[in-house]
């Protein structure tokens, strides 16, 4: 599978792990010339994609690419100029080796015991077409910026710290975590509509908990999630980088006026559909993002809109305190018609925003029409800029 190579050897898995949240596969393979840490996306099926990064040379190093080699399906060793350890290679103690997942749960660690050996961030590129993706990862054995793996030492205190606090994590969420994690989001979610009307249980079975609590305030029907934030979102860090602590874990929730309350439980079944998108599909769901409806939704209105109520103050909602030092962003989901799902494609949510000033407090609450029509005219009626 990885690494096939014309040496009468076959490469032998040295130690592999699943991601408690994403659909990835870690391995870390030896063959006869090196060892690779592989991360292996969607795994048997048609969307299969790898990232690799080169840990270390078992055996002498070449003094250039193997080309060759490589257009034979065998994994490269490093060239010498790029190598720290012996030129001769060494040998990794595979009783000693263990992966940690990151938080997001899309990039791994490789340790020796307590030594780090070598990382795939989530920024790291997959293979390419030629086998030379622009970044790889980082390895201890790697010198400089090496073709198949970067050297570990400039990015290792920071990328020691997130194995650290991703390690406490996933022992936190191994724990009895859910106690306290539901009695927080039951705090919050009453503390905001009163006494809640029906809980309903949104995971499967599956890790990790999740549920979507419902309640009425002031005659609005509400239906939030509690627990899809317990798990960071994937990708954050590359769009947010300094602010990824402040949009990485999401709530979602909905708002129906009471002649509305009907189209709740559609809405409450695709919210539990949605909920697992970012871990899925290694993305994030954030602050004007759009997704489509659904056949049977709701008739006559074709996608929805994400808008965050902490950055929409002005819309009524509950107040979260922050989780693991992590804000929580609440999600509204607004319903959109048709044309006004393209015409927002079209101008963006800034814009949409801007002409909708003064008038965000009714945006979340869905009333049967189609909240943005007035939004259209208004910016018809301007200069388009």
């Amino acid at each position: 599978m990885f690494g096939k190579k014309k040496k009468t050897s076959e490469p032998v898995v040295l130690v592999e792990s699943r991601s408690p949240s994403c659909p990835i596969q870690a391995i870390v393979e030896e063959s006869d010339t090196c060892c690779y840490f592989y991360l292996w996306f969607y795994p048997g099926t048609e969307n299969a994609c790898m990232k690799s990064c080169w840990i270390c040379n078992v055996g002498k190093a070449p003094d250039k690419i193997e080309v060759d080699a490589m257009k034979g399906g065998m994994a490269p060793a490093m060239p010498a100029e790029y190598v720290k350890h012996d030129a001769d290679g060494i040998r990794l103690n595979r009783d000693k080796l263990s992966i940690v997942w990151f938080e997001e749960g899309d990039a791994a660690a490789l340790l020796e015991g307590d030594t780090l050996l070598c990382v795939i961030p989530g920024w790291s590129s997959f293979l390419s077409v030629n086998g030379y993706p622009d970044f790889n990862g980082y390895s201890r054995y790697a010198l400089g910026t090496g073709p198949f793996a970067w050297e570990l030492a400039q990015a290792e205190e920071v990328l020691s710290a997130r194995v650290a606090k991703s390690r406490e994590f996933w022992n936190y969420c191994e724990g009895k975590y859910w106690e306290n994690v539901q009695q927080m989001h039951m705090k919050v979610l009453e503390d905001f509509f009163g006494k809640y009307e029906q809980y309903y249980a949104i995971d499967g079975g599956e890790f990790p908990t999740k549920a979507l609590v419902s309640g009425i305030r002031d005659g609005v029907h509400y239906g939030i999630t509690a627990g899809v934030s317990l798990l960071p979102m994937p990708r954050v860090e590359q769009y947010f980088q300094e602010e990824t602590s402040d949009f990485r874990r999401i709530e979602l929730g909905f708002a129906a006026s009471e002649a509305q309350s009907g189209v709740c439980m559609k809405i409450y079944a695709y919210i539990s559909s949605i909920s697992r998108i970012p871990w899925r599909d290694m993305s994030f769901l954030g602050h004007g993002h759009t997704i489509p409806l659904p056949s049977g939704g709701i008739e006559g209105f074709s996608a929805v809109w994400l808008l965050d109520s902490r950055l929409l103050p002005q819309i009524d909602a509950p107040v979260y305190p922050d989780f693991m030092g992590d804000k929580i962003n609440l999600l509204w989901l607004v319903p959109l018609k048709e044309e006004e799902f393209a015409k927002l494609k079209e101008i963006g949510t800034e814009k949409a925003l801007e002409l909708l000033e003064g008038q965000e407090k009714e945006l979340s609450i869905f009333d049967g029409a189609g909240k943005l029509s007035q939004l259209w005219e208004k910016y018809n009626e301007s200069d388009h800029n």
